[in-house]
């Protein structure tokens, strides 16, 4: 299947961007890597053209981007 627009369009873009409209939670962890990194990775799965993203949500990650996730589920 071919990606989405909305997708293509989320390629790079810093975690804070809201998911688009057809991306679904598929799932959400607790991340703690001692004092560097704590708050929570989400998983996403567009139900649009299936594309899979993750993103990172932590304080001490600003700079944390939304990427194609290899997950599976």
């Amino acid at each position: 299947m071919t990606e989405c627009e909305e997708c293509a369009d989320l390629e790079g873009a810093n975690a804070l961007t809201s998911p688009h409209a057809n991306l679904l939670l598929h799932s959400d962890a607790l991340i703690n890597y001692g004092a560097t990194t704590s708050g929570r990775i989400e998983f996403y799965k567009c139900n649009r053209c299936g594309t899979k993203w993750e993103r990172v949500r932590a304080r001490s990650e600003p700079d944390a981007r939304w990427m194609r996730s290899s997950k599976e589920f």
